[in-house]
């Protein structure tokens, strides 16, 4: 169980200059900005690599319970990281990931499941990764979970040196995701963290059970910020992923499935 924190609440206070924001904001329109590096891509189009997530970005996976949503988190780690998991899933991959971390924090499950997740994602890369590193934050109150987050990327001994940032999910961050308030801060908390510390987060949501939109105020502001918003649906066995919204040239559909030891592998592209 991790130590809890002595935080305070999460809206900080800031010292804002417009002046500075405007010099730091401002665009030149014949200035050369380059495209954000991906972090994680899905197979190409255009003769172009299509980006998951770039660092310094979001993206957010959105299913109904039980969708495999999870499992589909698993291969997107697995393979960011390498080894044989792209046995698994052949068109994802992950770039500039040597000698950073990859960070994989759940709040929804204990331990015991929590470290099923780990051992998926070290099967499929075929060794014990010693740059993956999981984490149960179920035990945790939501003000606490946001603490240790900060706690992870500015004064642990990953601080800065981390690729990768996986919340599953970020639901658990805050008490009532119909909260306009709250879902707007942390929302624009991944937008911050992602930014500050040029990293890739990977997030995940449930979704109503009613509709195609993710549950909440915290749906509807984490689908207008995301960089990419992935949907999963599952059939009896079989499980469609599909790039709903993007930034960038959508990845086409794939389908995955699970083997007998929990393992997920791409099957095929639907028709």
């Amino acid at each position: 169980m991790i130590k809890k924190l002595d935080i305070k609440d999460f809206q900080e206070e800031i010292t804002f200059n417009p002046a500075d924001v405007l010099n730091e904001a401002l665009i030149n329109p014949e200035e050369e900005i380059t495209r954000p590096p991906i972090a994680i891509s899905i197979g190409y189009k255009y003769e172009e690599l299509v980006p998951l997530v770039t660092f310094g970005n979001f993206c957010c996976i959105v299913g109904a319970s039980k969708s495999m949503k999870s499992f589909l988190k698993s291969a997107l780690l697995a393979c960011c990281i390498g080894g044989k998991s792209q046995h698994y899933f052949p068109e994802i991959k992950g770039h500039d990931i040597a000698g950073k971390y990859v960070i994989d924090i759940d709040t929804e499950q204990g331990k015991y499941h929590v470290q099923r997740v780990v051992k998926r994602v070290n099967t499929m890369v075929g060794q014990i990764y010693q740059g993956y590193k999981g984490l149960a934050l179920r035990p945790n109150t939501p003000k606490e979970r946001v603490a240790f987050i900060e706690w992870i990327l500015t004064e642990s001994e990953f601080s800065g040196k981390i690729a990768v940032l996986s919340i599953d999910g970020v639901a658990d961050l805050i008490e009532d995701v119909n909260d306009l308030k709250t879902s707007n801060e942390i929302t624009q908390k991944l937008m911050t963290w992602s930014n500050d510390y040029n990293i890739a987060i990977i997030t995940i949501l449930h979704k109503n059970f009613d509709s195609s939109k993710p549950t909440g105020h915290l749906g509807s502001a984490v689908l207008k910020k995301a960089e990419t918003t992935v949907f999963v649906n599952k059939e009896n066995d079989i499980v469609t992923v599909t790039a709903k919204y993007s930034r960038n040239i959508p990845f086409d559909d794939f389908q995955f499935s699970v083997d007998e030891k929990g393992i997920p592998f791409e099957t095929q592209k639907p028709f």
